[in-house]
């Protein structure tokens, strides 16, 4: 444990709880009642320069009191506390006896990318990400910077996708590469050669959802091919869920919300003369190398598209989109699925060919006023999710009108 005299000598005169390596310390005589508090300074506290928290000490006089429970106790009740209520925090929780009495440290390393905190474990959907922020007395505070509280994405596959992600229970994702937009593969197939990019700049993997039901654009984008690529879907999908199951999968996953610029900006990025440079290259981190990734042209703003990315922990080889590779992510699609937008214009044997293709992953779907080929019976257990047949074309009343 960091000697308690030593800390608040190093502390700034002005500014109270910062020592001069930029880290912020906070002195508790015990863990407080309303552990959701703690949590959020603690996220805070990830998302600045990391810092310390000092559980055994009376912040006034700066005695030793010492843990009012056993500190077994306390390293336990921390530890699930940290987990119930953040996501992405890197800590070390130490135990010591100053003066006959217990003391447990909690240090709070800066993050590699930004931690999320949530008042509620099981809706991480209202997740809010908290940094310091300096007020107009040059002194910090705690702000809120960005927010995440959706608890449903949507995602649009062609017909064929669909069927390909249920029968093999997974969900394909590809390296940024094999994008189609260059603006948005360049920062993924370029040359970093500064010593920060090492391994900061790892190959990765991504797909992309997004926050809006309504998007024609996506719609007619994913229906544009031959045979089942003809036709697409549309599924609105628990991100909750969802989170659990790409972090339950061994690689590291990271969620971005996408940031549409001026393309002309985009191009100018990487040239150190431009004012956004230092935005993303000063103290460059795999958390820029994301937000790089993250970025695009503001003409496709009506996306509100979201990132997700895997990382696996091999720091492996960034391919080109020629030899871009694909990670397959085995999905309990049973356990995403909410409900389902089908095309209407697909026939009768694609709506059976999807039926069976749903039954396979635990999912019978339901249609209304309609009746899947034979009617067949789905086993029991299955979980019924709604599939509404639509055309984004559709429009109420008659087609044909008179003007006088």
């Amino acid at each position: 444990m960091v000697d308690i005299n030593n800390i608040m000598k190093r502390l700034y005169p002005n500014v109270e709880g910062f020592l001069d390596d930029g880290r912020f310390v906070e002195i508790k005589s015990d863990i407080p009642k309303k552990f959701s508090d703690l949590i959020h300074r603690v996220v805070a506290m990830s998302n600045f320069t990391g810092g310390l928290i000092i559980f055994g000490i009376e912040e006034k006089s700066l005695t030793v009191v010492g843990v009012k429970e056993s500190y077994e106790t306390i390293i336990s009740v921390l530890e699930q506390a940290i987990q119930k209520y953040s996501v992405g925090i890197r800590y070390q929780i130490t135990h010591e006896v100053i003066d006959r009495k217990d003391v447990v440290t909690l240090e709070i390393f800066k993050g590699q990318s930004t931690a999320y905190f949530s008042r509620v474990e099981t809706s991480p959907a209202r997740q809010v990400a908290y940094n310091f922020i300096k007020n107009e007395n040059g002194r910090y505070k705690i702000g809120n910077t960005a927010e995440m509280r959706y608890s449903k994405v949507y995602k649009y596959m062609t017909i064929e996708a669909f069927l390909t992600s249920m029968y093999c229970g997974n969900w394909r994702f590809f390296e940024p590469s094999k994008w189609n937009d260059r603006f948005e593969q360049r920062f993924y197939c370029a040359k970093y050669i500064f010593p920060a990019s090492i391994g900061n700049t790892p190959q990765l993997f991504a797909t992309c959802v997004t926050r809006v039901k309504n998007n024609e654009a996506a719609w007619k984008v994913y229906a544009h091919g031959l045979g089942l690529g003809a036709h697409c879907l549309q599924l609105e999908l628990d991100i909750v869920e969802l989170r659990k199951q790409l972090r339950a999968s061994g690689f590291r996953f990271e969620e971005k919300a996408v940031v549409y610029e001026n393309e002309n900006v985009i191009l100018d990025l990487h040239k150190k003369r431009k004012p956004h440079y230092n935005k993303y290259f000063s103290s460059f981190s795999l958390d820029h190398f994301l937000r790089l990734l993250s970025l695009k042209r503001d003409a496709y703003t009506y996306e509100q598209e979201l990132r997700l990315f895997i990382i696996p922990n091999n720091n492996g080889k960034r391919n080109t989109y020629k030899h871009a590779e694909y990670l397959d992510l085995p999905i309990r699609w049973k356990d995403v699925i909410k409900k389902v937008r089908i095309d209407k214009k697909c026939s009768h044997a694609e709506l059976a060919t999807i039926q069976r293709a749903c039954f396979s992953v635990g999912i019978n779907p339901i249609i209304k006023n309609y009746s899947f080929i034979g009617s067949e019976t789905p086993p029991v257990g299955h979980k019924d999710v709604e599939f509404e047949r639509f055309d984004i074309d559709d429009m109420p009343g008659t087609s044909v009108i008179s003007i006088n």
